[in-house]
């Protein structure tokens, strides 16, 4: 709602309040969906990892997580076939499909691939917010859609990668386990921590430049605090002496993504 409010002109969009309604709840059927499966699959990994939070195979059977997945899948399919055709856009009929087969082999086999696997979720979470401006573009009316929407979508992709990165070092136990290649496991925990430092220096500059573009004093102080969370989450990886080093670090980083979200709040 934020980025429908802030990043675009609601008068001027194509999306009316009621199609990016339901644009929304599509959405969050879809990541819904993604999560259901993706506990499906990582039963094994899950038990390792977080033995204490795990509903698949434990609070529901797994014929039952099939069952929730195939339902959510199903009624977001019909939404979505529903706004194409309220848009008049054959385009977005591909979208949704596209979309359900790519979060579904990212579960299935994509999150145990060194690199694309961070790469493939972090570009799905950047999408979550270019598809509210999609129609427009598409429709050739992206004169009412803000130059700030792709700084936003860049926050979103380097946060969302970091995190990934993070994550998988906090993981890498579990992940050996079950014979998951993440890239901390092919590479190791000091090539893992390179990596998200310089993720973490990538997204300080994007935040960086974001500040750059503003006039607005309370949207640049929010920029410098992330900032400053950010450089907090990058320190907690890189004198980490156990997990729960890792595990700050990613509380830290969600705080960011949070943040950054939040700052659309102010945003004139």
């Amino acid at each position: 709602m934020l980025v429908y409010v802030r990043l675009l002109d609601p008068k001027e969009s194509v999306l009316n309040w009621t199609l990016f309604g339901v644009l929304s709840f599509i959405t969050v059927i879809l990541a819904a969906g993604s999560y259901v499966i993706n506990d499906y699959y990582d039963i094994k990994a899950d038990n390792i990892n977080k033995p204490d939070r795990i509903i698949a195979g434990r609070l529901w059977s797994l014929s039952k997580v099939k069952w929730v997945y195939f339902v959510l899948t199903g009624l977001g399919l019909i939404l979505s076939i529903w706004l194409s055709l309220k848009l008049n856009l054959l385009e977005y009929l591909f979208i949704y499909p596209l979309a359900v087969i790519g979060l579904w082999f990212y579960s299935y086999r994509m999150k145990c691939m060194a690199v694309i696997g961070n790469i493939w979720v972090a570009g799905f979470c950047a999408f979550v917010v270019g598809i509210v401006a999609l129609p427009d573009i598409i429709l050739d009316n992206r004169h009412q859609v803000k130059e700030l929407l792709w700084y936003y979508m860049a926050f979103a992709f380097l946060s969302t990668w970091y995190r990934e990165v993070v994550k998988d070092i906090e993981d890498v136990e579990g992940d050996k386990r079950v014979n998951c290649e993440t890239v901390v496991v092919r590479f190791g925990i000091k090539t893992g921590k390179i990596i998200a430092i310089v993720l973490g220096l990538l997204l300080v500059a994007s935040l960086l430049v974001w500040d750059s573009v503003q006039t607005e004093r309370w949207l640049k102080l929010g920029l410098n605090v992330l900032q400053g969370f950010t450089v907090a989450s990058m320190a907690f990886v890189l004198w980490a002496k156990n997990p729960t080093y890792y595990h700050h670090a990613s509380t830290i980083i969600k705080l960011v993504m949070i943040g950054g979200t939040a700052l659309l709040v102010v945003m004139g």
